[in-house]
């Protein structure tokens, strides 16, 4: 299969998606917002629950009450349950055989342009719960009405800041009967939604260029391993020419004294060996037989109990305090220890 940048992208999308789309509907549930009941009358004004004759309506995008001021406090984080007037829904009485009751939505949307005005992008419907109507048949009340003239009340109700609304209708020969619900949407639930996705794509994208820089790090401290390696090989070849040939005595001292110190590209090579592979070195410096080193590590605390265990160092110790960035992967930290004479013998 050929992958190209733009399948790969549609691919981190979905998942993006799928993920961000858990974590809202999650949310969604533990969230516990109060519930505001609000009732609609037939000449375009809103009364909620509890409020006495205090009404509002929809005035330039705005909820706002009659002296102005505007309702947003009363709605904000809360379930708005709308409930309108009967005059803005189309009603009818239907009826279908039982076993149509398990997929009835879908019959429903198939038949809402044929049972309506409208098609079912340009509706909302919904329906009474089916009730037995005699020779294995159903009956139901079906309410639709045109999604435009919801939309702007829709959008206040958003803009208020409340957590979700449902709009009902009832039939105004049965103020009885439970409401039927023709349009639900959960604005909270699509903030923390689109929150996710931002956090995602955010971390995606760091993820992918520490990826990107730890593999440039790795190749460029490779090439410098090889050159170090020749140049180490070079001295040493120079070194033993020198001693069979009987070189003068301060040329011999000299051969001596670098052979006999520590490496910096063999103390590199035993470092790599025994530190484990969440640690990185930002930082070596080599000197009179000790060797600091300093970088970022998943859990430091191990580290020095790590040196000490193998034949190449020891006394290590931390050098300064260990310490957390927030924008780091790990514990920066700074540690010193002594080249063993065994380990330069060794190395010979």
């Amino acid at each position: 299969m050929k992958l190209d940048s733009d399948s790969l992208r549609a691919a981190f999308d979905r998942w993006i998606g799928t993920v961000a789309d858990a974590v809202a509907h999650t949310s969604d549930a533990l969230s516990r917002p109060r519930t505001v009941d609000v009732e609609g009358t037939s000449d375009g004004y809103f009364r909620v629950a509890g409020t006495g004759e205090r009404l509002f309506c929809l005035r330039d995008g705005a909820l706002l009450d009659q002296s102005g001021a505007s309702v947003d406090s009363v709605l904000r984080d809360a379930r708005v349950a709308l409930n309108l007037p009967p005059d803005m829904f189309l009603f009818r009485d239907l009826d279908f055989p039982s076993k149509a009751v398990d997929f009835l939505d879908g019959v429903l949307r198939a038949q809402i342009d044929r049972l309506t005005p409208w098609s079912p992008a340009q509706a909302v419907y919904g329906h009474s719960a089916p009730t037995p109507a005699g020779l294995d048949r159903i009956k139901l009340v079906l309410a639709a009405a045109a999604l435009a003239q919801f939309e702007p009340i829709v959008h206040a109700i958003a803009a208020a800041g409340a957590n979700s609304v449902a709009i009902a209708a009832r039939r105004e020969c049965d103020a009885s009967a439970t409401p039927i619900i023709v349009y639900t949407r959960a604005f909270q639930r699509d903030r923390w939604k689109v929150g996710a996705q931002r956090g995602l794509r955010h971390v995606l994208v760091g993820a992918l260029a520490f990826a990107g820089l730890t593999a440039a790090a790795s190749g460029i401290l490779g090439a410098w391993l090889e050159s170090r390696t020749a140049e180490v090989a070079g001295e040493t070849r120079s070194w033993r020419q020198a001693q069979m040939s009987g070189a003068r005595d301060p040329d011999m001292m000299l051969h001596r004294r670098k052979f006999e110190s520590p490496l910096a590209v063999l103390v590199l090579d035993q470092l790599a060996r025994i530190l484990p592979d969440d640690t990185y070195l930002s930082e070596m410096q080599l000197a009179e037989g000790k060797v600091e080193i300093a970088g970022v590590s998943a859990d430091a605390t191990r580290l020095v109990a790590m040196l000490e265990r193998s034949l190449t160092f020891s006394n290590a110790t931390f050098s300064a305090p260990t310490t957390h960035a927030p924008n780091q992967p790990g514990d920066q930290f700074h540690i010193q220890a002594q080249v063993n004479a065994r380990y330069r013998q060794e190395a010979r």
